[in-house]
C-alpha cells in the first residue's frame, strides 16, 4: 500500500488528482473537518483492509504506523519551501474563504481575510496565540509530528515546551522512515523518482504530469514585506524556521538520491 501524505499547500491536490487516474486501485480520504485524523483503526478498516486498493491520498493521516491490516503500509510525500506555502496558504484562503464548508477551519481565520492584504493576514496568523490555528507556525513540522508526540506524552500534562524541544528531530525521524519524500519546486523529477520507487515494488502509478489545480498565485499582491528587514516579515521568517531546517534537510537528500534508493532499505511481498 503506497500511501500519500497529503500536506496542503504543496502542489498535493495536483499529485492526488494523476493517482486518480489509476481509477478504483486508489482511494482519496478527504474528510471536511480540519481537526479530523484518522485512527489506525479506522484507517485499516476504511481502505488499507480493501486488498483492491494499492495508492491513498489524505491530508488526515498524522500517525504512521508501518503495518496496518495485515499490509506493509509505505508513506511518501511532497515538501515545499515553507514561505511559498505560507503564502499559498494565505491566497487559497482569500479566494475560497465565502465556499469554505469547513466550520471548524473558518472559526480559526479573522472574519474578512479577503479584504486584508497578505501582509495583514499574516500578522493576524503569526500573532495569535493559539496552535490549533493553520500555519500559525511551523506547520510542516506540527503536521508530521504532533499525533505521534500526543500519543506518547499528552500535551495537556506536559505543556508546549517538551514538544517544541523534540518535534524537529522527531519530524526528521518520521520523514526517514518514508519510502520518498519529493519537492514541489521540483515536482517533475520527484515524480518521474517516484515512479521508478512505486514499478519496483508492483505498484504502477499513472502516466503524464499532474495538471495545476487550487492555484491561487493571482491573488498575490506586494510581496516587498517578505523579508527579515520588515516587520511582519521577520516574524514570517522566525515562525517557519523549523519548517525550513526540515526542508533543507529533505532537499539535500533529495540531492543526494537518498529518497531514490529508500525502498532499497525496505523487504518487500508483491
Amino acid at each position: 500500500m503506497l500511501t500519500h501524505i497529503h500536506i496542503p499547500k504543496t502542489g498535493g491536490t495536483s499529485l492526488a488528482s494523476l493517482l486518480r487516474r489509476a481509477g478504483e486501485s486508489h482511494r482519496d480520504l478527504y474528510i471536511d473537518n480540519t481537526e479530523f485524523v484518522y485512527t489506525d483503526e479506522l484507517l485499516a478498516t476504511t481502505a488499507v483492509g480493501d486488498e483492491s486498493v494499492s495508492t491513498l491520498s489524505s491530508h488526515f493521516i498524522r500517525r504512521f504506523p508501518p503495518y496496518l491490516a495485515g499490509r506493509r503500509v509505505l508513506y511518501f510525500t511532497i515538501l515545499r519551501n515553507p514561505i511559498e506555502q505560507f503564502l499559498s496558504y494565505l491566497t487559497y484562503i482569500k479566494s475560497r474563504y465565502k465556499t469554505l464548508t469547513d466550520q471548524k477551519l473558518k472559526d480559526r481565520l479573522p472574519r474578512d481575510p479577503e479584504s486584508l492584504s497578505l501582509r495583514d493576514f499574516a500578522r493576524w496568523l503569526i500573532t495569535k496565540d493559539e496552535d490549533e490555528i493553520n500555519f500559525h507556525e511551523n506547520y510542516t513540522v506540527n503536521f508530521l509530528t504532533r499525533q505521534t508526540y500526543l500519543n506518547l506524552r499528552p500535551l495537556d500534562c506536559l505543556g508546549r515546551a517538551p514538544y517544541r524541544a523534540t518535534r524537529l528531530t522527531l519530524a526528521k525521524h518520521i520523514l526517514d522512515q518514508f519510502i520518498f519524500v519529493g519537492l514541489t519546486e521540483r515536482l517533475t523529477e520527484s515524480l518521474e523518482r517516484l515512479r521508478g520507487i512505486s514499478k519496483s515494488i508492483g505498484i504502477e502509478i499513472p502516466s503524464g504530469m499532474p495538471g495545476r489545480e487550487n492555484v491561487s498565485r493571482q491573488l498575490r499582491d506586494d510581496l516587498s514585506w517578505v523579508t527579515p528587514n520588515d516587520e511582519v516579515g521577520a516574524m514570517l521568517f522566525q515562525s517557519v524556521r523549523e519548517d525550513q531546517e526540515l526542508y533543507d534537510w529533505a532537499a539535500a537528500r533529495f540531492e543526494n538520491r537518498y529518497w531514490s534508493k529508500r525502498h532499497e532499505l525496505f523487504e518487500y511481498s508483491r
